[in-house]
């Protein structure tokens, strides 16, 4: 839990996450989203990927696999965008797992202003629990075109306030010129959806190439007084339908992310963070 000098706690919310992929993603596609709506996005991330590009084949001689260095310190920087003509963009800077030490007095009192709001709270995916805060940015959707089409740099998307917190808060820094822009994954996303009891939210994420990939996931935000309980009774729901959750270590945007740095990135530059003082 977050905790200010003061020891005032701060945990906002449990995020509750059950994945699928491949054969059993299709499986809870057809089991549990709604025959039609959903909204649809664009999602891609900012990495500073190493010994770029990728292919299936140098990574077989190579025995390396692509290094995420990002990831690795627990920074994701996400770019979303929405389909159609009205659909809007946002730029999102997550730290997890987020050390609790690292979150300054300041942005333990910081929760919305403008375009910004910013939400600490627990991230659970079975047995992997962890701490995470995520700092988003309704930036619009011109401003992430600009980033994905190789006409602006990926600070532009992310606020003065997203930068401020990194250069503060995150275990690593990340100078000009340093990130790829890796992407699209196609994403569909049903919200509210009941489930006997749970209220939760679904969303199918595609990977288009040579050889296509597919995730589903079923997530449910909740107070994290009983988290623990919630997440057992929606694990039984889930298993009681036939659906086979995914036992792998790795979480899904790390294989998201590990997938897309073996293709095709769009040209991107630094994100420019500021760096800390002292």
């Amino acid at each position: 839990m977050f905790a200010d000098p003061g020891n005032r706690p701060r945990l906002d919310s449990v995020e509750i996450r059950v994945t699928f992929s491949g054969t059993d993603a299709a499986a809870a596609l057809r089991t549990l989203a709604p025959d039609h709506g959903g909204a649809r996005r664009r999602v891609y991330f900012c990495e500073a990927v190493t010994h770029f590009p990728y292919t299936p084949g140098t990574l077989a001689h190579s025995r390396t696999t692509p290094g995420l260095p990002l990831m690795d310190a627990g920074v994701t920087l996400r770019l979303r965008v929405g389909s159609g003509r009205g659909g809007g963009g946002d730029a999102t800077a997550v730290l997890r797992p987020c050390r609790t030490s690292r979150i300054t007095e300041h942005w333990l009192g910081f929760r919305a202003q403008g375009p910004d709001s910013l939400r600490l709270g627990g991230d659970w995916s079975g047995e992997n629990r962890v701490l995470a805060a995520s700092f988003a940015c309704d930036c619009g959707r011109t401003a992430v075109e600009a980033v994905t089409s190789g006409g602006a740099p990926p600070a532009t998307a992310f606020s003065g306030r997203q930068r401020a917190f990194l250069a503060e808060c995150a275990d690593v820094r990340v100078g000009p010129g340093d990130l790829a822009v890796l992407g699209p994954v196609l994403t569909q996303r049903w919200s509210g959806v009941r489930l006997d009891h749970h209220r939760v939210r679904l969303e199918r994420w595609s990977l288009r190439g040579s050889e296509p990939m597919e995730w589903f996931e079923v997530s449910e935000r909740v107070a994290p007084e009983g988290a623990e309980v919630v997440q057992a009774s929606l694990t039984v729901l889930l298993r009681g339908q036939g659906l086979e959750p995914d036992l792998a270590p790795k979480p899904l945007t790390r294989r998201v992310l590990e997938a897309l740095a073996l293709g095709t990135r769009v040209p991107g530059h630094g994100l420019g963070v500021p760096g800390r003082r002292g």
